[in-house]
């Protein structure tokens, strides 16, 4: 032990830090009083110098009972405040870390600020972990400015491979565009949340992104395994749902991607519900990109500015057709299925083969609906 906490000190820790460090390290998480029995440190300092290596990422707090109970961060935290001395801590990493991972018992870590979620970045380099996220709107780009782009350019040389589940605006899409080695699937936004997780390795991290992020690490296989197996249940899913305006305006956006959109049974709802995106966003950005909407319409479209859009084509469904809120719209290998109520609901389906058998049912109704 003595070499190990000299080591330790080298680097940067005072004595006491260095010390009940590698006790939590080697016995896992235990009470102030006794790391102080075990250290034979006094409980006032031991609380003291909990609360300084608390502050440098490499101890966590939660509590069991009303008790406080202290956990060490991965020994990978290290690295997130010594840089300047990387080499001399990734030769000493490899002990530490046996001694960790060799703890079966499930760990908590409590970490706050950008510290908290530069410690999670490094645990995920140091063990070459693959990692999936779900929630949020990236908000790591507005924690971690400078460090997120390094973490990437490392994860990129590593091979470490990234999965994510982001709310789908149009600013989380332009971000995930600087994420490499990283595959997105966009949800729902209409519910935004400051909640986030990760999973990777054993490890399942959950994020409340505020103004002072709290960053918990949980070290469990069990739990890190649930986690993981919901999230491959929803990102291998080819439906999902979206809701509201916000949920809506995902959908339109979505559309742009592509040359061609049809639709069936539209009777000019978006451009009457959102006349100021449409005018000053959608309009402008659907000429530039010559996107065509074709459309099996309502006759009652004629009354909107809908039947104007310079890029839409209209033929009409049986005048006799009753209104019906629902519309299908079809884009790419989507069939967006959008029911207007006073808040819209959106059921969304990707797939080549739904896509393209709506299409072909769209081209056969086509041929015979009256033209205009």
């Amino acid at each position: 032990m003595a070499g190990e906490t000299e080591a330790l000190q080298e680097l940067g820790l005072t004595a006491n830090e260095a010390k009940l460090y590698f006790i939590l390290v080697r016995l896992g998480a235990m009470k102030a009083t006794a790391l102080a029995a075990k250290s034979g440190l006094q409980r006032r300092t031991v609380y003291d110098t909990l609360q300084q290596l608390g502050t440098k990422g490499m101890v966590g707090k939660s509590e069991v009972s009303g008790v406080a109970v202290f956990s060490p961060s991965p020994p990978s935290s290290l690295l997130s405040f010594l840089d300047e001395k990387r080499d001399s801590a990734e030769k000493l990493l490899p002990a530490l870390s046996r001694s960790f991972e060799a703890e079966e018992k499930a760990g908590v870590s409590v970490m706050y600020g950008p510290q908290g979620m530069k410690t999670v970045l490094e645990d995920v380099l140091a063990l070459r972990a693959d990692y999936c996220v779900y929630y949020g709107q990236l908000q790591i780009f507005d924690t971690l400015p400078k460090f997120f782009p390094i973490f990437n350019e490392k994860r990129k040389q590593l091979g470490i491979k990234a999965r994510y589940m982001v709310l789908d605006t149009p600013k989380v899409r332009e971000r995930a565009k600087l994420i490499p080695l990283a595959t997105f699937k966009f949800i729902d936004p209409s519910a935004p949340s400051p909640g986030v997780w990760w999973t990777y390795a054993d490890r399942l991290v959950l994020i409340l992104a505020q103004k002072e992020n709290v960053v918990m690490l949980i070290k469990s296989e069990a739990l890190a395994k649930t986690f993981r197996e919901s999230f491959e249940h929803m990102f291998n899913s080819s439906s999902q749902v979206y809701r509201g305006d916000a949920g809506m305006k995902a959908i339109m956006e979505q559309t742009l991607e592509y040359k061609e959109v049809l639709f069936i049974g539209g009777s000019g709802q978006a451009p009457e519900r959102f006349p100021a995106y449409f005018k000053t966003s959608y309009v402008p950005r659907a000429i530039k990109a010559n996107l065509k909407w074709l459309n099996l319409a309502h006759h009652s479209i004629t009354k909107t500015s809908a039947a104007k859009l310079p890029f839409h084509k209209m033929r009409f469904l049986p005048k006799d057709w009753a209104y019906n809120p629902n519309v299908i719209w079809i884009y790419g290998d989507t069939v967006a299925n959008v029911v207007w109520k006073d808040e819209p609901v959106v059921f969304v389906v990707n797939d080549r083969t739904v896509a393209n058998a709506y299409r072909n049912y769209f081209w056969l109704m086509w041929k015979t609906a009256g033209k205009k």
